[in-house]
């Protein structure tokens, strides 16, 4: 039997998360912003200020596979990557210092590429930030990846299948299984001289091995 699996972005209190899923389908999107949010249309009246100096940020934003029907053996290595043209800071003029980064759990990308990088989901700690203004720094704030080597790294460097962020290595769901992967957490960095308005989409791809 092939597995049914969807993607879903996690928000709301460790005690009681909320698991909303996310397509391509229109509107069904998920839009950095200021505030923890799944939905776009709300997150849109949060948008992420420019600074004179320095740096805002988005509050960090969590996604994960959910296993809603089991493999006929295994669901196994699941990976995550971005496709842009260029890098985020080029493509959405996100100014000095700007960039997409997702936590990591390892310091070199080639072990970010192997290893399991993906925050498990009993370590799921809700965004937090001052709304409206800027989120708090993944690095230093999120519970899981403030207490890891890597930290952080640019999604520049996961970018394609053939060099995709490494979420979860091994088994996550096995025969008939149901359940979900470990966390992708990203956040969005704007800096002074950025160029306001509403950015292109950019496709996130998860894949997996299935058996």
């Amino acid at each position: 039997m092939v597995a049914t699996v969807k993607i879903v972005e996690v928000t709301g209190s460790e005690a009681s998360p909320t698991f909303t899923e996310k397509s391509t389908a229109a509107g069904s999107g998920s839009r950095y912003c200021t505030t923890d949010t799944a939905d776009i249309n709300t997150a849109a009246n949060y948008p992420i200020p420019i600074p004179d100096s320095g740096t805002n940020r988005s509050y960090w934003k969590s996604h994960c596979l959910d296993i809603t029907s089991g493999p006929a053996t295994y669901i196994k290595n699941v990976k995550y990557y971005q496709t842009w043209s260029n890098d985020p800071a080029t493509d959405w003029s996100l100014g000095s210092g700007g960039d997409l980064i997702v936590g990591v759990s390892s310091s070199s990308v080639t072990d970010c590429r192997t290893l399991s990088q993906g925050c498990p989901l009993a370590n799921y700690d809700q965004a937090t930030g001052t709304e409206g203004q800027t989120g708090d720094p993944l690095e230093t704030t999120h519970s899981y990846y403030s207490a890891t080597p890597g930290k952080y790294m640019s999604i520049t460097n996961f970018n394609s299948s053939d060099n995709a962020l490494m979420v979860q290595a091994g088994e996550v769901v096995g025969s008939g299984e149901t359940g979900k992967s470990y966390l992708v957490v990203t956040q969005l960095i704007v800096g002074s001289g950025a160029t306001p308005g509403p950015k292109p989409d950019v496709t996130a791809t998860f894949v997996y091995e299935e058996a």
